[in-house]
């Protein structure tokens, strides 16, 4: 199967969500600054969220960039990873109206770590099972995260800090590892044209 189709699909999915969660955000009660500060944690929670939904998209879009074709298995395992990613908008109003409260911080945690894992795991399948590309180990870059250890590290804190201390810095640990997500280290995610070619 050609993966522009599937492409376009995903890149749909990814776009409603966006959509969904503004639509979700309610007004402020009151119309003065200190009612948008009340709701200073659900505009938060909506920030990070598209963070990491805009990453994945754009991480997304720059492998399939190189991938030609798809088979069953790619599209089996990316509609586990697309079912977990409309998780988002459900959860994020849930944390965002719950935000000290450890059980939705948890699921939101949990759900970005599921995502981050179901991520790598799809983009190696799709790498490796691309007969186009079949035997080009430049691809192998898409493959792996140079700082996976990294983000891994401050769920783990985060979670800790969370569990034991404040629910809170399970989505302040979010917030970090979606800006790790986006900093502009070589092969912090997935290379550009010219790093995989070697130009």
């Amino acid at each position: 199967m050609d993966s522009g189709r599937f492409e376009t699909f995903i890149d749909a999915i990814f776009a409603i969500m966006m959509t969904i969660m503004v639509i979700k955000i309610p007004q402020p009660e009151t119309l003065s600054l200190s009612g948008l500060m009340e709701s200073s944690v659900m505009y938060l929670s909506y920030l990070i969220s598209f963070i990491i939904i805009a990453s994945i998209w754009n991480n997304h879009r720059k492998l399939f960039d190189r991938i030609k074709d798809i088979d069953n298995v790619v599209i089996a395992i990316y509609m586990v990873l697309t079912l977990t990613i409309t998780f988002v908008p459900y959860f994020t109003l849930w944390v965002s109206e719950y935000p000290y409260s450890l059980v939705p911080e948890l699921c939101y945690g949990l759900l970005f770590v599921i995502t981050n894992i179901l991520y790598m795991l799809a983009s190696h399948i799709a790498v490796t099972r691309d007969n186009y590309n079949y035997n080009n180990n430049n691809l192998d870059a898409f493959r792996y995260v140079r700082l996976n250890v990294l983000i891994y590290l401050v769920f783990i804190v985060g979670f800790i800090l969370g569990i034991f201390i404040n629910p809170i810095a399970i989505l302040i640990a979010c917030l970090v590892t979606a800006i790790i997500w986006n900093l502009p280290f070589k092969y912090l995610n997935t290379c550009e044209k010219g790093d995989v070619d070697g130009h």
